[in-house]
């Protein structure tokens, strides 16, 4: 049986007036963003992807017609984390709803016991798991959410604005762990964002505008064309910008929205 490369492709992909004729390719194992401003069509795009919204012949998933795949199978192999659509649990703590999900499953004991592990300690809530599920912090629920999506073993995972509404200390936990799944347990991630400073650990970029695709490439030859940028309505963080000018002065080898670690790289 022929090696899947390309776990999703796109093609020429046309919804109502939001998207037009998208065209793309998520390779397996590849940590995808997409961006652009609130009405580029990023979440429109992230919920035909996961099958929240329905098209036919555009959207192929392992070399398949997403809709002719059974929706069984959609729901293991694509985690997605819509936080916007806000979910209400059903167990007293959160320990319980993890265990709730995995007794669904035709897991072994020992190995839901094992996953169970694996989960808390891969998304760092091992301090929240007696606590209510529904009164949880922010940053607490989005892991929550991710907690669930991973317990089929998804093949990939959708992620829409996932860091809005988090401290900057929240967001760079959550994108650490994010490049920690994507990078050890080799779990493909498109990620939808309205930040560009979320972006830099993406393998590739897509910037969507208007509902179509008005740039793509690596980051880092993305986020060089900030001219483009504004014109399309984005602008760069700033230190983003700087990182960037840095790169281009040959300063800086990787682009740094840290400010403390920036200080510390130019002044080796």
């Amino acid at each position: 049986m022929p090696k899947i490369s390309n776990i999703i492709e796109v093609k020429n992909l046309t919804y109502k007036n939001i998207l037009q004729n998208i065209n793309l390719v998520i390779p397996k194992g590849k940590y995808i963003a997409i961006s652009g401003t609130n009405s580029a069509g990023k979440t429109t795009l992230i919920k035909l992807l996961s099958t929240t919204l329905t098209i036919k012949d555009c959207i192929f998933f392992k070399q398949k017609k997403i809709e002719e795949i059974n929706k069984k199978t959609i729901f293991q192999e694509i985690g997605l984390i819509f936080p916007e659509e806000k979910q209400k649990f059903i167990n007293a703590t959160v320990e319980e709803e993890i265990f709730y999900i995995l007794e669904n499953t035709n897991m072994e004991q020992k190995k839901k016991i094992e996953k169970y592990q694996k989960i808390i300690k891969m998304i760092n809530i091992e301090n929240i798991l007696t606590k209510n599920p529904n009164e949880l912090t922010h940053i607490n629920y989005i892991k929550l959410l991710l907690a669930t999506a991973l317990i089929s073993t998804p093949s990939i995972l959708l992620t829409d604005n996932i860091c809005s509404n988090l401290t900057k200390k929240e967001r760079k936990e959550l994108l650490e762990i994010l490049k920690l799944l994507n990078k050890e347990e080799k779990l493909t991630i498109i990620m939808a964002t309205n930040n560009l400073e979320e972006v830099l650990e993406a393998n590739y970029l897509y910037i969507l505008n208007k509902g179509k695709i008005a740039m793509e490439g690596t980051p880092l030859e993305v986020l060089k064309q900030d001219n483009k940028l504004n014109k399309l309505g984005l602008e760069l963080p700033l230190m983003v910008d700087l990182s960037v000018k840095l790169h281009d002065y040959d300063l800086l080898k990787d682009i740094i929205i840290d400010m403390d670690r920036m200080v510390d790289t130019l002044w080796k």
